[in-house]
């Protein structure tokens, strides 16, 4: 009997947790999804992973919310996360979904649906 109740509030509960981790359909999202043609890396502060589109001035933080504080378990694919270890430079097409509106000389926090036309690089050291 506890099992049959544990399996069914499993189910229940399961799609819950599952609904933080989606991108495109996330309800945090403000705008449509876009496109940038960037780099992405994961450095010091907060938050960790970002994407800089090359050409801009601009940085995108990669998190699971709108604040910087929802970066600790960033929304990100898998196939992205097969290949960047920490000390990486990935860079692509990213298919992104704002979760703050673009504001001039702040970062937009985003989280990425889809990657296409991956390369990964080394990063170069600065010393």
């Amino acid at each position: 009997m506890h099992i049959k109740v544990f399996a069914v509030a499993l189910l229940v509960v399961a799609p819950l947790f599952g609904q933080s981790r989606v991108c495109k359909d996330n309800p945090k999202v403000v705008k449509a999804c876009f496109i940038v043609h960037g780099r992405a890396t994961f450095g010091p502060g907060t938050p960790a992973l970002r994407i800089w589109p090359i050409g801009t001035k601009r940085m995108l933080g990669v998190t699971a919310g709108p604040i910087a504080d929802d970066a600790d378990d960033p929304i990100y694919p898998n196939n992205m996360r097969k290949v960047i270890q920490g000390d990486e430079e990935v860079f692509g097409d990213f298919e992104v979904c704002p979760f703050t509106p673009e504001r001039k000389g702040a970062m937009q926090m985003v989280c990425i649906q889809s990657v296409s036309k991956l390369a990964v690089k080394p990063a170069i050291s600065k010393k």
